[in-house]
């Protein structure tokens, strides 16, 4: 899948989309909030979702995180370009 593809079907299912560049090296701790998908473009990032063995994201990968799910990241040394799918009042609350 392509970030096209990935941006037709985040649509489909009804959710908004952002592209978000995060610096490297950038940590995201331990959190909770509602489902998202994340589809990385460029750059790549470690992410562990509830207690499980990180995982390494890159361009052409999809997370998809579960309603109330933990989750972290972080960033890998080049960044992490990504698109964020959410619904429209997540966005609200994440303030995208």
């Amino acid at each position: 899948m392509n970030s096209d593809e990935a941006m037709a079907k985040y649509k489909q299912l009804g959710l908004k989309v952002k592209q978000i560049t995060d610096k490297p090296g950038e940590v995201y701790t331990p959190h909770r909030h509602g489902r998202v998908y994340l589809f990385t473009i460029r750059g790549s990032a470690k992410l562990k979702l509830d207690n499980d063995e990180w995982q390494l994201t890159h361009p052409g990968k999809e997370i998809h995180i579960r309603e109330n799910q933990l989750h972290e990241a972080i960033v890998g040394s080049q960044g992490w370009e990504y698109l964020f799918a959410a619904s429209l009042e997540k966005m609200k609350r994440q303030g995208l």
